[in-house]
Order: C-alpha cells, then structure tokens, then sequence
C-alpha cells in the first residue's frame, strides 16, 4: 500500500539549527545527555516566579499612606475628587488641597470640582442634630452659669482650598504665599506641670544650657503629595516632553525641602498626647476608627518620623523615562519606599487629565480613564546628613519597593 502523505506543519522546537543532520561526533555536552529530555528548568523558574509575584500583589493589602492627624498639602489637583476622598472618608482635617488653575478655569474644565471642593469645606462641620438632642443641649448651657468660650490655640482645623498655586514655587507669592508656609500647628505632647516646673528651675540654675521644652524647627507639613504630574501637551515631541515633566519635578522637590515636618522628639512615658476631640467625635459618629479596614493605614496614629513626599505616576513609557528616583536624590532626597497606587480605597477619586474633561459620543466621560491603569506611589524623605569621615553607602533603593 502506497503510504499516506502527512499533513505539513510547523517544524517542533528544537535546539539545534535547521537543516538536515550532518553526521558526526555530538559535541561532549550533547553527547552526556543523549536521550533526555530538554532542559526547560530557567524559564520554568522564570515562569514560577512570576506566579508567585502575582499571587503577592493580589494577597497584598492596599497601603494608604495618610494618618488622619497628618498636616497634608496636596499639589496639582484636578477637579479635588482626590482631596475630597481624605477629607469625607479618611476624616483628614489639617488638608489643605491646591491647584495650578485659577478657580474660574478650573470650573470651565471640571464642572465636578465646584461640588467636590464644597463638599471638602463642608466635611468638617458638625452634623446637624435632632430636636432632642437641641433640647437637651439648651438645658445643659443654663445650668451651667460660666460662658464657653473657643480660644484661637483649642478651634478645630478645617480643610482648607487654594487655587493658582504653582507647585514649583510653593511657598512663594505665585505659589500659595503664606498659606503653604504656616500650613497648621502641630499636634505636641502634653508635659505634666511638675515637669515643666523642674526644666524651669534647672534653666534658672544654669544646670540646662539649652531649652528642652520647645520642638526643634520644622516644616509647617507632615505630607506634600503630587498625584500624576504633567505639563500638559506642549509638544508632540516625547524628548521635549520628558524634558519640562523633568523639570517640574525637580523644581517641585526642591520647593518642598524647606516646608517638610521633622521627626517629632521622643515622648517619654510621663507625657501623654492630647485628646482630639474632633477625631473621636468622627469615629463615634461613623463608628470607624481608621477610615478603612482594608487599607494598610495607621488612622488616628501619631507621626514618629519625618515629613515625606509623595508622587504618584504610570506605569510604563514615558514615565519610567522621567527616572524620578534620580531627579530626587539631586534635590536631596532619598527614595523609602515604592507601592502599587490602590485606585479603589479613595471612594469617588477619578484621575482628571490636565487638559480638561473629555466628552464621548453618548455625551459622557470619554477618552482613557487613568483609574483603569497601572500606577506607583512613591515616597520620599529628605537625606539625612552622614557623619564627617564615614564612607558613603549607596543603598539599593529597588530592594525597598512594595511590589
């Protein structure tokens, strides 16, 4: 019987040329190994360790790197979607959230930003009360024949909104002037009077040469933030583009050097912090202490360590062409830490493009949506100064990113 003709097809991997077989001596390697099968262990390694890559960053918990005591300045907001999420939902009220657009056009590009920024200014009023609990407030104040009053040192902070705020000149008349400089008082510890009574007397004896009651100079800001910097589409050119995005970073930290918070001094076990009122009357109300469950945030915890900026980007090209670790060490700062940017724990945040709000076809939202994209979170701190005569380590900053 005449044989069947096989069915032409792709050719099997394999790793040797193509080409027919030239007989002769198999090279040593090939020869040890005759009969068995390929080795596939590099990429199978490869493989595994890509799955177990995406298994962590799926069991990871969402890290939302505000405290609801931190002194926040937020730079560059669109349409304060993102500032409206820290202030209703995280109970952030030492916020201050700023734009580079003047009010009037902000509102011609984001016609959203009028309700969001009012519901920010709103977030830190009380809550209306019932008949009752108005009945029983009055008689209660008749009682009480003494008149409470509010001093300026005991009013709660409220949110506060800024616009034309320049985030390369912050601090300065074109960017929020004093405003940015003062930011809000920070929170200190309580000292027991006997205490303060003894550092005064150790002054007046000459025993104590320098003060150990006030803090030490810091910024007026625990957080500055930066979400998705961009010049906007001054050119189609990508070089020119990485270029200026380039150097309004670089402007942008160095501007924030001076207005960042110190590391608080340690509180020894006599001090206590004060009680503040208007976060407990938030939990009691909301019956939620730290905002979200979920995220990996500390909530009413104090800052122990020093003010730190934050700036979010896309992943992939052109961002990783800005190289923004670098631009950072240049102005002084260091990199802590890096993490996956969870678009789902700020409720209601949608990323605003700088050009405006893009209308589709159905007359809604188009254009891309930047929520639907991959993005990171980094953080910075400034460098702190070596010590004169020690070696310079270079430390590998990728070891310290949050996958």
């Amino acid at each position: 019987m005449p044989r069947k003709k096989q069915k032409s097809g792709p050719a099997p991997r394999s790793h040797r040329p193509s080409g027919p077989a030239k007989p002769g001596p198999a090279p040593a390697s090939q020869a040890k190994n005759k009969g068995s099968k390929p080795d596939h262990s590099a990429s199978g390694t490869v493989k595994e360790g890509s799955q177990k890559k995406q298994a962590l960053q799926a069991n990871q918990r969402p890290i939302v790197p505000f405290l609801r005591g931190d002194r926040i300045l937020l730079v560059g907001e669109g349409d304060f979607s993102f500032a409206r999420s820290l202030a209703k939902q995280y109970k952030c009220r030492k916020l201050c959230a700023t734009c580079y657009d003047s009010k009037e056009t902000l509102f011609s590009k984001y016609p959203q930003a009028e309700q969001h920024i009012q519901e920010i200014l709103d977030s830190s009023k009380p809550k209306p009360k019932s008949a009752s609990e108005d009945a029983e407030e009055a008689k209660t104040s008749e009682s009480n024949a003494q008149p409470t009053s509010t001093s300026p040192s005991t009013q709660k902070p409220t949110p506060k909104v800024l616009f034309s705020v320049d985030a390369r000149k912050l601090g300065s008349p074109a960017g929020g002037g004093k405003e940015i400089r003062t930011g809000f008082p920070r929170k200190e510890p309580k000292i027991p009077a006997w205490k303060l009574h003894q550092q005064s007397q150790a002054q007046a004896q000459g025993q104590s040469s320098t003060p150990t009651v006030s803090s030490p100079p810091s910024g007026p800001w625990d957080v500055i933030c930066f979400n998705f910097p961009h010049v906007g589409g001054l050119s189609t050119d990508v070089n020119r583009q990485v270029r200026a995005n380039q150097e309004l970073l670089v402007a942008f930290f160095k501007a924030c050097v001076p207005l960042l918070s110190t590391a608080p001094a340690p509180v020894d076990e006599d001090e206590e912090w004060e009680e503040d009122s208007e976060e407990d009357s938030d939990s009691d109300e909301d019956g939620n202490e730290d905002g979200d469950g979920d995220a990996q945030t500390s909530g009413k915890a104090v800052r122990t360590g020093p003010g730190q900026i934050l700036v979010s980007l896309f992943e992939g090209e052109p961002y990783t062409l800005w190289n923004i670790k670098d631009l950072a060490r240049h102005a002084g700062l260091q990199v802590v830490t890096s993490f996956k940017f969870p678009w789902a724990e700020y409720e209601g945040y949608s990323h605003a493009r700088t050009l405006g709000e893009v209308e589709g076809k159905d007359g809604g939202r188009g254009g891309w949506r930047g929520e639907d994209r991959l993005a990171r979170m980094y953080v910075f701190e400034v460098k702190p100064e070596e010590p004169r005569g020690k070696k310079k380590k270079r430390a590998r900053e990728g070891d310290s990113d949050s996958e």
